[in-house]
């Protein structure tokens, strides 16, 4: 074989995602674009024996090592800038649930039930259940694309820092599926471009609460949504047969840096009475069921750290955990 003299730049490779019609069956028709910043390897967690056996003398022998990935978990993490057409589509992955009105935003329900997702279901028509995930390989005429089927999204982080990108929105997550992934496939084709709006902090006009502080100077925050999956029984292709989500709960967490000044400044007071009422707000209204731009919204949460950030002035983190009532919603976000 002759030496190859082509090199790949790491930009060329491109990560896709799409909902599936059947769930844990791969989709990988125009599928969306992420626009991330790099493009990470998968993480296989092969099952691997490779230990000298009893028996054999005192080193590995080729009969026995062993390599099998039924039965494992894989999972495909990601980093980039979040845009109108994929973040929406990356909420509703998270919180399996469809929009809602009054605002127009993504919900988590104070009693939050996951869908059920059985391998080999069909008709499935929404951005709900599973998704598959493509990771493409940009050489022509040779199929080196990864395809993951059956995966669902665990974790999403959403980010702005005002000292980064203008406080442009930043993005973050991990897929994740007990399903047999393909290394060796053809790029998917006719792939779905992520859109050039993107989101920013400076769209917050009208409310920045935070922790349950009215009118806090805010310079940087991050929101993140873990909705864990198990992968449960199998098959005969060593595929589960049901994934498990939100065990043991489906968890909001927020960190925030806001200036420390007469506002803020009781925030290690209200950390030390433990409270549940350290509300985030931050929208283009007063009032939220007429917000129009991207927005977030925890009603109840309590301050789990705060600390002083000594930049060119004094700054607080401060990270707080959503808490659900008896009614309402654990978290809302419009995008």
């Amino acid at each position: 074989m002759a030496l190859d003299g082509q090199a790949l730049s790491p930009k060329e490779f491109l990560l896709a995602f799409k909902p599936e019609t059947t769930i844990g069956t791969a989709n990988t028709s125009s599928m969306n674009l992420l626009n991330v910043d790099s493009v990470s390897s998968p993480s296989l967690n092969l099952s691997q024996v490779l230990d000298v056996r009893n028996g054999v003398g005192r080193t590995a022998k080729v009969a026995d090592a062993f390599t099998e990935e039924k039965g494992t978990r894989k999972e495909i993490s990601f980093a980039g800038t979040a845009d109108t057409t994929t973040l929406p589509l990356l909420l509703q992955a998270i919180t399996t649930t469809a929009v809602s009105s009054s605002p127009a935003s993504y919900d988590v329900a104070y009693n939050y039930t996951p869908p059920e997702l059985e391998i080999g279901t069909g008709s499935i028509s929404d951005n709900l259940h599973t998704f598959t995930v493509a990771i493409s390989h940009p050489e022509a005429g040779n199929d080196h694309s990864m395809i993951f089927k059956g995966c669902v999204l665990t974790s999403l982080s959403i980010t702005g820092s005002m000292g980064t990108e203008s406080g442009r929105i930043k993005v973050s997550g991990t897929w994740a599926t007990g399903s047999q992934g393909t290394y060796e496939q053809a790029k998917p084709t006719s792939m779905t471009a992520y859109n050039s709006t993107n989101y920013s902090m400076t769209q917050w006009t009208a409310e920045t609460t935070c922790a349950g502080i009215d009118d806090c100077v805010i310079s940087d925050i991050s929101l993140t949504l873990e909705n864990p999956a198990e992968f449960v029984g199998f098959n005969a292709s060593g595929d589960p047969q049901a994934i498990v989500r939100a065990v043991p709960e489906l968890s909001v967490a927020f960190d925030a840096t806001v200036k420390a000044d007469n506002q803020t400044s009781g925030l290690h007071n209200l950390h030390k009475a433990g409270g549940t009422s350290a509300e985030f707000e931050l929208s283009n209204n007063s009032t939220w069921a007429s917000a129009t731009a991207f927005g977030i919204k925890m009603a109840n949460g309590t301050i789990t750290a705060v600390d002083f950030n000594e930049a060119n002035a004094m700054f607080y983190n401060v990270s707080v955990k959503g808490l659900a009532s008896t009614s309402g919603d654990l978290i809302q976000i419009i995008a």
